[in-house]
């Protein structure tokens, strides 16, 4: 079976039920041209096009600045059978929320700035569709159980997380490159058992040959610690992958910088019924998706033009988890 285009005729509805909910309290009138010349502004929504190959492009893009908190039971698409692959569907979320609540029922919202909705043709027939946000930043929360797209994060922190989950053995290989108060750091993606994997994958972790680097406060050989590659989600024996199901709130962006300072770009979600590639906001440059559902938290440019990943957490919360921050109005946590 091939995905279909319910997600687009949803999406399409939101965002035009938005747009006309608002009632109108206005009349023609008539400008003289002098008028008109004093006048200046930009459309609420403008069309862009774009080519890649044989497919075209048109992006609908509104000039919106979103704050939301939401909550949905169960966020399923590419709900289809897949050679391969025994999970149901591209992507599975129960108890999905944007945004969280705080003390006394306080709003604190997933902020997006410049969404869109954009269609790919391959001649006349639609071939694929993304809703996208030009810049996004909040708590992204949901009993995780698998998802098909690109997923960077940023590892960094502090080393006792990792030295405290080593035996007499390992921390004895460990103790000549980093103490308790040394910073690491790494990078890690949807895998398999260690290898790269974008299709309904369940853990997230540091792929074959991925390196755990000291950064600061290392010991004096700190830099022999990349002469531990990660090898089958093990590096010496401790575990560099993880499954998704234990990270039930993460941050997308940095949410303690003031407004939009530090949001992530290029985050998008997409359907398209064959193996596409979607311009990427930030960079231009073009994005491998597969058939079916596909979610993307890229690497992005931040303002001093480094790339950072749109998820960043420590390895206390890498090792452990996340617990999942309130989504609910009222006494429940989840599930509202």
């Amino acid at each position: 079976m091939r995905p279909s285009f319910r997600f687009a005729k949803h999406a399409l509805a939101l965002v035009c039920a938005a747009a006309l909910s608002a009632p109108a309290h206005a009349r023609m009138v008539e400008l003289e041209d002098s008028e008109l010349s004093d006048i200046t502004g930009q459309a609420f929504i403008n069309l862009t096009t774009d080519t890649a190959g044989q497919i075209n492009y048109t992006r609908v893009n509104f000039g919106l600045k979103v704050d939301t908190q939401l909550n949905i039971k169960k966020l399923e698409l590419g709900s289809y059978a897949r050679a391969g692959e025994t999970r149901p569907s591209d992507i599975l979320i129960n108890n999905f929320a944007l945004g969280t609540v705080g003390a006394n029922d306080s709003i604190n919202p997933f902020q997006i700035v410049d969404p869109y909705l954009e269609l790919a043709y391959e001649g006349n027939q639609v071939v694929g569709v993304r809703i996208g946000f030009g810049q996004a930043k909040g708590v992204l929360s949901g009993d995780i159980s698998h998802l098909t797209g690109k997923i960077a994060v940023d590892l960094e922190g502090k080393a006792k997380p990792l030295l405290d989950e080593a035996n007499f053995f390992q921390r004895l290989l460990l103790g000549a490159t980093v103490n308790e108060n040394s910073t690491i750091r790494s990078e890690a993606e949807l895998v398999s058992n260690g290898t790269p994997d974008s299709v309904r994958a369940s853990q997230a972790g540091l792929k074959n040959g991925s390196v755990v680097q000291c950064v600061a406060n290392c010991n004096l050989l700190g830099g022999l610690l990349t002469a531990f590659p990660s090898q089958g989600c093990q590096i010496i024996g401790i575990a560099t992958c993880f499954n998704l199901s234990q990270f039930q709130s993460l941050n997308i962006g940095n949410v303690s910088a003031p407004g939009m300072d530090q949001a992530a770009k290029g985050v998008f979600i997409s359907l398209q019924v064959k193996d596409l590639q979607w311009r990427d906001m930030d960079t231009s440059a073009l994005i491998n998706t597969v058939a079916g559902a596909f979610l993307n938290i890229p690497k992005y440019r931040d303002a001093n033009g480094n790339l950072v990943a749109g998820i960043k957490f420590d390895f206390d919360q890498a090792l452990n988890g996340i617990p999942r921050q309130d989504t609910c109005l009222g006494s429940a946590i989840s599930g509202c």
